[in-house]
C-alpha cells in the first residue's frame, strides 16, 4: 500500500551559524521549547571550525524536525539562500545563533499573518541584553526598532535604518519566489531585502510584544563585519531611495536638510543615482558654498518640494520630522528621513 504523502511543515526556521558553539544550543533549544510545534528547523553550518557542528548534529539526532545543511561559502546571505532552496514551509522564520526565542513567538506570528493576508512580513519587538561595556548605541538602535509597529511606520522609516530586527521576522515564502532572496554582495543583506520588497509593495508590521532576546556581544557580526558598517548601509539604501524618489517627485525640487561635510557626501551619492539637488537647508543657518540655501522657516509648503534629511545625530531626525509636520509637510509624501 502506498504511503500517504508527508505533510510539509507550516514554518521553516532558518538558523545559520559559524563558530557559534557558545550560543547555538540555547538558540536551538528556545525554538524546540516553544508553543508552536509545526516547524522544521534548518541549521546551516557556514564553515564552522569549532564545536558548533557537533552541537547541531546532536540536536538533529534528538529531533526529526531539525536538519543540518552545510554551506562552505562563508557568508550569511549564502547560507540563508541555501536554506531557502531547501525550505518546505509556507512561512519562513529567521533566527540567529546568538539569540533566544520566547515561547510564544512563532505561534503569535503565524496567527498574525493568517489574520492579516495583506501583510507579508511580521517582526516582533526585541529584548536587548549586552555583554559589551559600551552598548548605548546598539541599545538605542533596538529601542528605535521597537518603536516602529505599524505598516506605515516601517515604510516611512525604512531609509533611516533597518526597521525591524532580522532574527525576529516571519515572512511568506512566496515573497522569495516573487521578489528574490538575499543579495550576496558586500552589503547588509537584511536591509537590502526589506528595501527591495517594500519597493515592490510588500507590507511590513511588528508585534508589540518582545518575543526574542537579542544577545549583543563583541563578536556579533553586526558589530564586526564590514557588510554592516555605516557606509555599507548608506550605499545600499541610497540606491533604493533614488529609485523611489524618481517615482515620487513629479518635478518637485529636492532640498537636502543638513549642510555638514557628511550630508554633502551623502547628497553627492544621491546625485550620482540621478537625483538633482536644488538647495540645502539647516536650522543653524550657513549653507554650502556654491549651492542655493533656504532657511528652515522659509521652506516651500506641502506639495511644492521634497526634503531629504541626511542629519544623523541621534534624536535629530525625530525633531526634524516634528518641525516639518508642523508646517504641514507629510512624511513619505513631502519629506523623508534618510540617516
Amino acid at each position: 500500500m502506498a504511503q500517504p504523502p508527508v505533510k510539509p511543515p507550516r514554518v521553516s526556521v532558518l538558523l545559520p551559524f559559524h563558530n557559534a558553539g557558545a550560543f547555538l544550543g540555547a538558540a536551538i533549544g528556545s525554538i524546540v521549547a516553544g508553543s508552536f510545534a509545526d516547524f522544521e528547523l534548518l541549521l546551516i553550518d557556514n564553515a564552522s571550525t569549532d564545536e558548533s557542528t557537533s552541537i547541531a548534529q546532536q540536536w538533529c539526532e534528538r529531533d526529526s524536525r531539525i536538519h543540518l545543511l552545510l554551506e562552505p561559502r562563508v557568508g550569511i546571505a549564502e547560507a540563508l539562500n541555501s536554506a531557502l532552496a531547501r525550505a518546505q514551509g509556507i512561512y519562513i522564520a529567521r533566527m540567529d545563533a546568538d539569540d533566544t526565542c520566547h515561547p510564544e513567538r512563532l505561534m503569535e506570528q503565524v496567527a498574525y499573518l493568517e489574520a492579516h493576508p495583506g501583510i507579508g512580513v511580521v517582526g516582533t519587538r526585541t529584548a536587548f541584553v549586552s555583554t559589551v561595556a559600551e552598548h548605548r548605541g546598539m541599545q538605542a538602535f533596538v529601542h528605535w526598532q521597537n518603536s516602529l509597529i505599524t505598516t506605515h511606520e516601517h515604510y516611512v522609516k525604512r531609509f533611516v535604518d533597518a526597521p525591524l530586527a532580522h532574527p525576529t521576522v516571519l515572512f511568506r515564502r512566496e515573497l522569495v519566489e516573487q521578489f528574490g532572496g538575499y543579495d550576496t554582495g558586500p552589503l547588509p543583506e537584511d536591509h537590502e531585502l526589506w528595501l527591495r520588497w517594500m519597493d515592490a509593495g510588500v507590507r511590513f508590521a511588528k508585534l508589540p510584544m518582545e518575543l526574542l532576546t537579542w544577545n549583543d556581544h563583541a563578536a556579533r557580526l553586526s558589530r564586526t563585519h564590514a557588510n554592516y558598517s555605516v557606509d555599507a548601509f548608506f550605499h545600499t539604501k541610497v540606491q533604493w531611495l533614488a529609485k523611489w524618489m524618481k517615482r515620487k517627485l513629479n518635478g518637485r525640487p529636492v532640498i537636502i536638510a543638513g549642510t555638514s561635510a557628511l550630508c554633502q557626501q551623502r547628497a553627492a551619492l544621491l546625485e550620482e543615482e540621478g537625483i538633482a539637488v536644488q538647495a540645502y537647508t539647516n536650522v543653524k543657518g550657513g549653507g554650502v558654498p556654491g549651492r542655493a540655501f533656504i532657511p528652515h522657516d522659509q521652506l516651500p509648503p506641502a506639495g511644492k518640494a521634497f526634503v531629504v534629511s541626511f542629519i544623523s545625530q541621534r534624536g535629530t531626525g525625530d525633531r526634524i520630522a516634528e518641525f516639518l509636520a508642523s508646517r504641514g509637510l507629510v512624511e513619505g509624501a513631502d519629506f523623508i528621513l534618510a540617516a
